[in-house]
């Protein structure tokens, strides 16, 4: 009886850190989370920095940003979650295209 308890007491806690390592390890990192993002939630840049541990997101100004807080909780690892700050700004992509536009046209060498 006693065997058996022990055996179930160290198999127990073995199964579960297995578990949380394999659910861990499944985790993809940032840049593909944020690519996968892309379309859903209205993105039109990220960095991630190197030196200073952070994630800059540009996203469109009409989609939900709670959600795409969520979104990252869900699918960013842990220690992608501890090691970077999360600063996402919010802007009109209309403008933002047509202020791209009008650059690539003023700086065309072909003119």
């Amino acid at each position: 009886m006693k065997k058996r308890l022990i055996g179930f007491l160290v198999l127990v806690p073995a199964l579960i850190m297995s578990g949380i390592i394999l659910i861990e390890a499944n985790k993809k990192a940032p840049v593909e989370v944020l690519e996968s993002a892309w379309d859903e939630f209205g993105l039109f840049s990220f960095q991630i920095g190197k030196t200073d541990p952070s994630i800059t997101i540009g996203m469109d100004h009409t989609k939900s940003e709670a959600k795409l807080r969520e979104y990252l909780e869900h699918n960013l690892s842990r220690e992608a979650k501890e090691k970077y700050k999360i600063y996402i700004f919010k802007d009109d992509i209309d403008k933002l295209e047509k202020e791209h536009r009008e650059y690539l046209k003023a700086n065309n060498p072909n003119k």
